[in-house]
Formats: C-alpha cells, structure tokens, sequence
C-alpha cells in the first residue's frame, strides 16, 4: 500500500506523534517523560531509532522504540520488526523496553508478524496492540481509510491480471521474469512490477528458479474484490428455443467455427466440475456475430440483459483467453478465469465457483 498524495510526508510526522501521544494518554498512570524523533537508541550503537520515548507506568520506567512505516504491507513490516529487534537488544538490561510499530495502516496479516516478534503497533485507521508492564491496548477497525486505490488497480489491471493468470495456474512452481513476461505476453516492466507487490504483500516469494505463489487463494481473494465485470466486458444476450445446454454449445461453435467461442461462467464450471445444470451458456467471442446469423443457426434473438438462455462477451482485454482448457470438446478460459466470472452473476453462481474451487484439481492443483 502506497500512502495517498494527502499524506505526506511532513503530515505522517505530525500524525504519527499525535498518535503516539494520544495512544499512551489513553492509560491513566502511563506518564510520558520525553519523546525524541531520530533519536539515538543508546551508546552501544550508532543505530537511531524513529522516535525514542521514556515513559513511567507507575514507579517503573519504560523505554519505547518507536519504528515509522509509510507502507504497513507485511514485508515492510518484517524489515521494521527487525530494525526494532536489533534496536531493543542494544539497550541496557536494567531498564524494561518495548519496541512500537507506526503505520497508516496495519493489516491483520501485519498485525500477526508483529504479534509472533513481539513488538506493539498503532495505526491512523484506529488499529493498535500494546501489550507491556501492565497496560493491554487493543482495537481493531474493519476499514482501511488509508487504501490505495491506484496501486489496488495497478495490481488488477488487465495486463497484470494476464501476468496472474500465468502465476495461478498450477501446479504452482517458480518463474524467471522473462520466462513469465513471455508466458503472459507482457513487458517486463508489467511483470516487475507485479512481482514487487506480490513480494510486498508476502503473496508470492523468491525461491530458487524465480518467483512463485505462495498464497494462491489470498491473491483471488483480493482479485475477486477489484475484479468489476461491467467496465472489463460488453455483453449481448440472446433467447433461444434450443434449451439444451451442450447442444447450443455445439450449435455456437459451428456458427463460429473460424473464431471459435471461449466458454466461461456456469457452462464452463459444469464442465469442470459438475455442480448445478447450467441454464445460461456463456462465452468469450472475437468479435459479436450478426443476429441474423443468431436467428438462422440458434433460433435466438437479442434480449435486454438477464433475459436469455445465451450469453456472448467481448473482453476489454485478451488476456482472459490465456491460460485455455479444453473440456469434453469444447474451449474454455482457465479456472481462474471461471470462478472471477461467476462471482456476482446470479444463478447459484457462487455455489458453482465455490465447488469448483474446493475442488483439488482446480487450476491444475495448488497443493
């Protein structure tokens, strides 16, 4: 997560200490003695902490070393964790210390590292966990106010979804970044750049051979909430008198034998994965063919949208053809490519992409 243009840099300062200010004044026998910025940990290193505070709780005295994060994304705060751990071990024995976290946000998957490593953390969105001597603060807000809706879309964007794609489709196994720009057909800017997020979010890692997935389904998770059908298709929709599911399949690759149709949504899920008896036919085309061809081959016509046994859908971007499958004869985009195309769609759906994500061969298997 990138700060938002309104936050910057100056602004963090200043709202960083209020926080911090207002964090320990919740507990009334916490005393703040001093609060430093760039401060010195101690003379047994020239390490410098964000902000050094020395603050009593009662009769003890405690020293906080204070670590300032601009991003709270998980790899961010794993280096910020050890900063304070090799910090904290510089200072005197005799005196009780406690390492804090600062961050305009702090996720829950942030939240943990910081509570394996022990160290506190306090965020602008209302998240904190300070835990030492005898004060316990902890809340935790639903909402991150604080999202970067640039980088969210930058990371879902069409040319990095095709880059996705490629990472999902299992078994899941390490990439070169030129192997996979190749794989996706993108530059390599668009693959570096994904990777550095993935990287970031602790989505991905570096193993030998390259970059891989490490946590597939928080990657289509968090694709499925940026994912919006509506601006990344156009849809036509047709009612047909042939009702029978594999049938009108066939009938429409016949008609666009020269292009031949992609198949996706419930038709392309009961083909992987019987679930429920698709009612809808639905398929990625080149280009939307003429309706008096619809009439002649199909029976059909064209219907408002909602209204029709067929559906057909020009992509904004080609990348939902890449990965393809082939099943029971017939093209399909990648299973990935299914359960984001399900999702919102009516129908029962989301019952077919849920089945068909439990299922232990879907995108080829990510165990």
């Amino acid at each position: 997560m990138k700060v938002p243009e309104e936050l910057k840099k100056g602004d963090l300062d200043q709202q960083f200490e209020a926080l911090l200010r207002g964090l320990l004044g919740r507990v009334p026998f916490l005393k703040l003695v001093s609060l430093k910025k760039d401060a010195k940990v101690s003379s047994r290193t020239h390490g410098r902490a964000d902000r050094l505070a020395q603050v009593t709780a009662g009769d003890r005295k405690w020293t906080l070393v204070v670590e300032e994060k601009r991003s709270g994304q998980p790899r961010e705060v794993r280096t910020a964790a050890l900063r304070l751990e090799h910090h904290l071990k510089h200072l005197p024995e005799d005196v009780p210390h406690y390492g804090l976290l600062l961050a305009p946000f702090i996720s829950k998957e942030s939240a943990k590292i910081c509570a394996e490593v022990g160290i506190g953390y306090a965020d602008l969105a209302g998240n904190a966990q300070l835990s030492f001597d005898q004060i316990f603060i902890e809340t935790r807000s639903p909402e991150n106010p604080f999202r970067e809706k640039r980088e969210t879309r930058s990371l879902f964007a069409p040319r990095a979804t095709r880059v996705l794609r490629v990472l999902l489709q299992g078994p899941l196994r390490a990439w070169k970044v030129t192997e996979l720009a190749e794989s996706a057909r993108v530059s390599l800017g668009w693959v570096s750049a994904v990777r550095q997020q993935l990287l970031a979010r602790e989505w991905a890692g570096e193993v030998p051979g390259g970059l891989c997935i490490t946590k597939p389904t928080a990657v289509l998770e968090a694709w499925v909430k940026a994912d919006d059908w509506e601006k990344r298709t156009r849809t036509h929709e047709y009612s047909v008198l042939i009702n029978e599911p594999v049938e009108l399949a066939e009938k429409l690759k016949e008609l666009l034998a020269d292009e031949p149709p992609v198949f996706t949504q419930w038709f392309a899920g009961w083909l992987r994965h019987p679930y429920t008896t698709p009612v809808v036919v639905t398929a990625y085309v080149k280009k939307f063919p003429d309706e008096a061809l619809i009439k002649e081959k199909l029976l059909g016509r064209r219907v408002s949208d909602g209204g029709g046994r067929l559906r057909l859908v020009l992509p904004k971007d080609e990348g939902v053809w890449h990965p393809q499958q082939t099943a029971q004869g017939f093209q399909l985009v990648s299973d990935v490519q299914i359960y984001l195309d399900l999702q919102r769609a009516g129908l029962r759906a989301e019952d077919q992409a849920e089945e068909l994500k439990r299922w232990p061969d879907f995108a080829g298997g990510w165990v």
